[in-house]
């Protein structure tokens, strides 16, 4: 047998393409496995260059396909068209297109055809298997057989980089530093709450102190002009060019030293379909604050501080664990077991392994 994995990007550093990358390597142990992208970027994986050998081993029913999809992409589907392979979809959920109407038609455009390509893959393929990061994601599976239904969430290297060197400035300014250290991971979209995020200091600094800083990681998109300008406005309308800063994207060292260093971790993003950097955070014993919405509390798991949408309740959350040692110990305890748990490398790739032996009666 031969296993195709299949995404329109495999990038190196992005949740995704981690995912594969080590979906890959595990699978690669027992059968001759390949990757298929339209933007090939992640150099650790072996990938198909021959399209008439990717159609020879789609057109054998003994083959297995994983096609990863998080994005609509026409290419992917009209390969799948022609397969006689056994198919898994490892879906990692689309962002509703409504974030993203009032900034930009493109994005729009693709969210709204990429969740109109999952309910056609459905119809398509219906003996193919769904398996996806979170219970939440099932929701947008509603059509599927409810059979041929699985979870399991996305591979992670937190156990891995957690190796790695520190940035041993980074972390002695941070935890010397006089102010409570937030740090929010993501990219800058509109679906990620940094707006609610600004709100959230802007009362905290008007009715506590202001010896707070917001870390912010993620890289800016382009594209989203209108929605970096909202920040940017906001920002500067609630004077806090000095309580936010902006990182941007950096290597593997310098954000588990914004981990360690830290004081707690906030995400009041409004659409999550799993959220690896909760995890993250979780695993160096941050402590979560974070908006109940989409599937953040499934994944931060039992006893985590979630709030219904109140930049007052985040605030005053943020203080009282600033005040409190007790209870950041606590959220750090649980918020660890949780990862444990749940989301190491062992406990996932078992996950993984039961589900396609039992499944798909795929023994590795």
């Amino acid at each position: 047998m031969t296993i195709i994995i299949m995404h329109q990007t495999i990038a190196n550093h992005d949740a995704i393409g981690t995912d594969i990358e080590i979906m890959y390597h595990i699978l690669k142990q027992s059968y001759k496995c390949y990757c298929f992208a339209q933007n090939p970027l992640n150099k650790n994986i072996e990938y198909i260059e021959n399209e008439e050998k990717l159609v020879q081993w789609l057109d054998d029913s003994e083959n297995l396909v994983i096609y990863h999809h998080s994005v609509y992409w026409e290419y992917g589907e009209k390969v799948l068209n022609n397969t006689n392979a056994r198919i898994i979809f490892r879906y990692h959920n689309i962002t509703p297109e409504q974030f993203f109407k009032p900034y930009n038609d493109f994005h729009y455009q693709q969210c709204y055809l990429g969740r109109e390509q999952t309910n056609r893959l459905i119809e398509k393929f219906p003996e193919a298997f769904w398996l996806s990061d979170s219970e939440y994601n099932l929701q947008d599976l509603k059509q599927a057989d409810q059979e041929k239904l699985g979870v399991c969430p996305p591979f992670n290297k937190i156990e891995e980089w957690s190796k790695c060197v520190l940035d041993e400035k980074i972390v002695k300014d941070l935890i010397e530093s006089k102010y409570m250290n937030l740090l929010f991971v993501g990219r800058v979209a509109p679906n990620k709450g940094h707006l609610m995020l600004i709100d959230i200091l802007y009362w905290y600094c008007s009715n506590f102190d202001n010896n707070i800083v917001l870390n912010i990681i993620g890289k800016f998109d382009e594209g989203l002009f209108g929605y970096n300008h909202e920040i940017k406005d906001k920002i500067q309308k609630y004077g806090l060019e000095d309580n936010i800063k902006f990182i941007g994207e950096i290597n593997d060292s310098i954000l588990m030293s914004y981990y360690m260093g830290c004081d707690a971790f906030i995400c009041a993003s409004e659409h999550e379909g799993f959220c690896v950097p909760v995890v993250e955070a979780q695993y160096f014993m941050l402590p979560v604050l974070a908006l109940d919405s989409s599937a953040l509390r499934e994944t931060m798991g039992e006893e985590q501080l979630v709030f219904r949408g109140s930049p007052k309740q985040f605030a005053s959350a943020v203080k009282i664990l600033k005040d409190n040692r007790n209870i950041r110990d606590y959220l750090k305890a649980i918020g660890k077991k949780n990862f444990e748990n749940r989301f190491s490398y062992n406990r996932i790739r078992n996950q993984f392994e039961n589900i396609l032996k039992e499944r798909m009666g795929i023994e590795l």
